[in-house]
């Protein structure tokens, strides 16, 4: 089986089973999240097991792309010398949200392994929680494996994603690879060695963990297994280790011949199965929008980066060739996640100048290192903080490169001191930055005015509104309906260019002016102010209020002050958010748009989603910098003066030979916008939302001044009347709906729990109203007052009496029809299937569905239809 085989294999029986095919998830897990990375399968679906949304599908199917290089899942010390750990995996998962538990669970995996991948049954060993006799029993009884191959663990049976969430008991699929693979005399079973290789974790999700790490009951027990795919691939094909297999060969050889190096043979192998390994995640991350940096996602980016660098010089590879693999990546596992087809052309570009970036330094520090490993060698202690914090501060060596390296050579390196050198480091940087905020205030809107660059060229409009809201100008042209005429009168709507004008043109993402133009007893209302770049001409766009307007005639432009008022504080806020941003998360923040209008503004950048704590001190730092008041200061330099000053531009701009370079203190960006006087003008900066808008790009959507005082005003009159409805004082309001969330739960569970035995009092009433149809118990009723939820309870508790049969209800409720059909194991296998009972009975209902042979569910909105479906099942059946 080849890679893509596989994946098809998998996700093509899940389906069948009634599964819904979603797509992988992200690398960067949702804002939530509590880790670093995607780890899991189930971890797009948190929210879903928690019941906080609904479910996308009763069941479902993926294949998630993973990364396990920090926190306690991380991988990174194995990859590459064992044939089962990579740091980048993907994870084949089915999941079931309240549809099916532990039996069907098991079954699935069971079936799929032995009779899909043809896995010898003597082959295989399960592991259950000490605590999990339902579990016990059906692998025993249903599956019919002995109970010697049962072995029964604690903490290792019991699956969480981190301190907190979703978790429950597991049962663990482990494969014998032969006594050839033992570790030792002892390794004679499951988590004893690595002779049995752990395939497939089934994950029993019933319980959520909060911080205070008690257990509460999930409102709805759950199924979320994880099936490693790299390991399945490898047991697929005969072989133990991973790195056998075409997602690794294929990389491996794609790779340049081994130059000059001392490493064995048995060493070069490690180390090019670590790059093609790391070339799978730095591939991935960068399309999933992460850039190398030094702090967060884009630290461990960069680490990864530069350890493979490392490792292939280790192996004499020429510089650039971790960019040349990207092509080798994206062959290999581009059919399966069209991104990185689509984001080639950006990872190797991204990955290129890191690439090179690093590879400048590398031979220096590398030597470095080296005879500061050679001197601790001598003395017989530990690689210093001070010549680590070197090593990264002067050559980019991730801290963690350097301590591998130095483990090689049996040196420890001083961690504490490191940190210190770091902690010293950042507070260096924020006294740099006080002192550089006192530049030469230069102010360009004081020098423009008459004898401009543009006065008199007839061919261009002058902009003089950076000197206030009023100007003066001539008509040059009156535009209607896309024709020029020579005057208008009151009533109509034109746009009209001026050779000068106070009015700002919608440009660099800030929206146009509004306001009057004024000549003698003509009024026009300006409703907008575009610019137009193929002529540098400014269009004010509107309607003749009152008398008449003709080209050549002089007029007074006045730009309405709140608007030009609200619209500058709103874009100078941006300027203070890109600071912030930078800030927070490092330089590699890349701004890719905006857009700032009269009462909030949007800013996208290409960078990491924000966690709760970043956002928080993201707008935290906006309001220190709008609380320090500082006061703008604008310059026109060349655009290499500009660029040479430090200030931020925008890739893809054209700025022309001169630019205006705006600055609030640490703020300092190329900008042709209006901005307010001081940053203190801004008042308070409240970010409002902050999303994905594509790939690697994300959106922060905010406000200030009084907007933000609006929203505040909002915000409070919320908690005020939530507060009253819930008898308690705002402060207390998350204690509150905590505490009325979980008595919902209870209720929903005790009334769950109710039905559920109400259903299995009368299974047994229905089974005796079974009919013979064709040689086969059907039994089929409409029942009153019955939803989807219901229904299934009812089912299963008939299909637990009925040992051979098919089961056919409509439920009622609401004005709606729930239809269930199930058929037993042993009709399904003879052709009765119950997803094409059901696709015959639901338009009768006014309704679709499907499903599996065994299990089909649908619905309607027809409930006098209902009878006639289960009628319609009938005759199916018979015929």
């Amino acid at each position: 089986m080849t890679s893509q085989e596989l994946r098809a294999s998998f996700v093509d029986f899940f389906t069948a089973k009634g599964h819904a095919h979603l797509p992988s998830a992200s690398l960067i897990p949702d804002v939530m999240s509590t880790t670093l990375f995607t780890i899991a399968g189930m971890e797009q679906f948190v929210p879903v097991f928690l019941g906080e949304v609904p479910a996308p599908a009763p069941r479902a199917v993926t294949v998630q792309r993973c990364l396990r290089v920090a926190g306690a899942k991380s991988d990174i010390e194995n990859v590459g010398r064992t044939g089962r750990h990579g740091a980048f995996l993907e994870m084949l998962g089915n999941f079931s949200f309240g549809d099916y538990y532990k039996r069907d669970a098991i079954l699935f995996a069971w079936e799929y392994m032995t009779q899909r991948l043809r896995i010898p049954e003597d082959r295989l060993y399960v592991t259950v929680h000490d605590g999990d006799d339902e579990a016990q029993r059906l692998w025993e009884y249903e599956i019919g494996l002995a109970a010697s191959r049962i072995t029964r663990f604690d903490s290792e049976n019991f699956w969480t994603m981190g301190p907190t969430g979703p978790c429950g008991p597991s049962s663990e699929i482990f494969v014998d690879t032969g006594t050839e693979n033992a570790s030792g005399p002892d390794d004679t079973g499951p988590n004893l060695g690595n002779r049995y290789v752990e395939i497939w974790n089934l994950v029993f999700q019933q319980y959520n963990r909060t911080p205070d790490g008690v257990l509460h009951d999930l409102p709805r027990k759950s199924i979320d297994t994880g099936a490693g795919f790299e390991r399945m691939l490898a047991i697929a094909n005969g072989k133990v280790s991973m790195y056998e297999t075409d997602l690794f060969t294929d990389l491996i050889a794609a790779q340049p011949p081994v130059g000059a190096t001392s490493l064995e043979a048995a060493e070069q192998l490690v180390r090019r199965r670590i790059i093609a390994d790391h070339a799978r995640a730095v591939t991935f991350l960068i399309a999933d929008g992460v850039y190398p940096s030094n702090t967060d996602r884009g630290y461990v980016l960069r680490f990864l980066i530069r350890r493979a660098i490392r490792n292939g010089r280790l192996l004499g590879y020429p510089g650039g060739f971790l960019t040349q693999l990207v092509g080798a990546v994206v062959a290999s596992l581009g059919p399966g996640y069209p991104l990185l087809t689509a984001e080639q052309s950006r990872v190797e570009q991204a990955l290129g100048t890191e690439e090179s970036a690093f590879s400048r330094t590398l031979e220096r520090g590398s030597d470095m290192l080296a005879r500061l490993i050679e001197s601790a060698k001598q003395r017989g202690a530990s690689l210093t903080g001070k010549d680590v914090f070197e090593l990264h501060d002067t050559f980019g060596f991730p801290f963690e490169l350097t301590r591998e390296i130095a483990a090689e050579a049996d040196i420890e390196v001083d961690s504490a001191g490191f940190e210190s050198e770091m902690t010293a480091q950042r507070e260096r940087a924020r006294e740099d930055a006080r002192s550089k905020r006192q530049v030469v205030q230069v102010n360009l809107e004081d020098a423009n005015g008459a004898g401009g660059a543009f006065a008199g060229l007839a061919a261009e409009t002058e902009f003089t509104g950076y000197g206030g809201l009023d100007g003066s100008g001539t008509v040059l042209q009156i535009v209607v309906d896309g024709k020029p005429i020579d005057s208008i009168d009151a009533g109509a709507q034109a746009d009209i260019i001026l050779d000068s004008t106070s009015f700002y043109a919608e440009k660099g993402g800030q929206i146009g002016d509004r306001g009057t133009i004024v000549a003698g007893d003509a009024t026009f209302d300006v409703e907008d102010t575009q610019f137009v770049p193929e002529r540098k001409l400014i269009a004010h766009r509107g309607t003749l209020r009152s008398g008449t307007l003709r080209v050549g005639e002089t007029v007074k432009t006045s730009v309405a002050p709140l608007w030009r008022e609200e619209i500058r504080r709103e874009h100078s806020s941006a300027h203070l958010l890109q600071r912030a941003l930078k800030d927070v998360l490092g330089d590699e923040v890349v701004q890719a748009g905006s857009w700032v209008g009269i009462d909030r503004q949007r800013f996208d950048f290409r960078g990491p989603a924000l966690t709760a704590e970043q956002r928080l001190a993201v707008q935290q730092r906006v309001n220190e910098l709008i609380r320090a008041d500082f006061h703008r200061e604008v310059v026109e330099l060349s655009i290499e003066e500009a660029r040479d000053s430090g200030a931020i531009s925008m890739a893809g701009e054209d700025y022309g030979d001169r630019v205006r370079v705006v600055t609030f203190g640490p703020s300092k960006e190329f900008c042709g916008g209006t901005h307010a006087e001081t940053s203190g003008e801004l008042g308070m900066f409240i970010i409002v939302s902050e999303s994905s808008i594509g790939s690697g790009i994300r959106r922060i959507e905010s406000v200030v001044s009084k907007s933000a005082e609006e929203y505040v005003e909002r915000q409070q009159s919320v908690l005020s009347s939530l507060s009253e409805s819930l008898s308690t004082k705002p402060e207390d309001l998350a204690e509150r709906i905590a505490r009325l969330q979980g008595e919902v739960r209870e209720a929903q569970k005790a009334s769950a729990e109710l039905r559920a035995r109400l259903a299995a009092a009368d299974a047994q009433t229905f089974v005796e109203q079974a009919e013979s149809v064709g040689g086969r118990s059907l039994v089929r009723a409409v029942v009153s007052e019955m939803g989807a939820e219901d229904l299934r309870n009812l089912g299963n508790a008939i299909r637990s009496k009925l040992r051979s049969g098919v089961i056919a209800l409509a439920g009622v409720t609401n004005g709606t029809v729930s239809l269930l059909v199930t058929v037993s194991d042993d009709l399904a296998k003879s052709g009765v299937h119950a997803g094409n009972l059901l696709k015959v009975a639901a338009p009768l209902v006014d309704g679709r569905g499907g499903g599996a042979p065994t299990q089909a569910q649908g619905g309607g909105k027809k409930p006098a239809g209902a009878q006639a479906a289960l009628d319609a099942i009938r005759s199916a059946l018979a015929g």
